[in-house]
């Protein structure tokens, strides 16, 4: 039987874990991907671990937490420095990560090359029923080049559907009406299988 040390530690390793994955982190997206119970359960936990210089963390509309060198150390982290300009990014990908059921497999900016020279990194992807999805967070790009990137991903669908035999899903993840309209419209336009969200 675990004594009470051994299972702070271990749900401690848990978070240290999920973090090392997500860069960035709320509370709630913690609390959900960690089952760290209520509110006052999980600020308690968080408190503690920043105490222990395991985590650290940031004041934004809401705090937000990333692994201190102590935490990397901790669970063999190679997670680079971080960029504070990417946090927003960052939490709109975990939201969508959560909303999805946080898929097995979830890969975050790992480079897709097809042909010659044709590369692209896309926000997240993930295979889901032996079909591919690839993750594109609308936060601050221009339209122009969210246009330029769905002409990219037409080219890579074909590939795909050249070696694996189905196409695969661009999941959009947008903050304005408008622009959700506008991604709908220019992949069904490209012939690009998209949900947006």
């Amino acid at each position: 039987m675990m004594t009470v040390k051994q299972k702070w530690e271990q749900r401690q390793e848990r978070i240290l874990l999920s973090l090392d994955k997500l860069t960035y982190a709320t509370r709630k997206q913690l609390q959900a991907i960690n089952e760290l119970g209520g509110d006052r359960n999980a600020h308690r936990i968080l408190h503690r671990m920043e105490r222990e210089k395991t985590i650290q963390s940031v004041r934004m509309e809401q705090k937000v937490y990333y692994l201190s060198n102590k935490g990397k150390e901790r669970i063999g982290s190679n997670q680079g420095d971080l960029k504070r300009n990417h946090i927003e990014h960052t939490l709109m990908r975990n939201d969508l990560y959560i909303r999805l059921g946080m898929p097995s497999g979830w890969q975050k900016e790992r480079p897709v090359t097809w042909g010659d020279d044709s590369k692209m990194v896309p926000d997240a992807m993930f295979n889901k029923g032996g079909v591919f999805h690839f993750v594109e967070i609308d936060n601050k790009q221009s339209m122009r080049n969210n246009i330029e990137k769905i002409k990219m991903y037409k080219e890579l669908s074909e590939m795909i559907f050249k070696q694996y035999k189905h196409y695969p899903t661009l999941i959009w993840y947008t903050l304005s009406e408008v622009r959700r309209n506008k991604l709908k419209e220019t992949c069904k336009k490209h012939g690009v299988k998209c949900k947006v969200y």
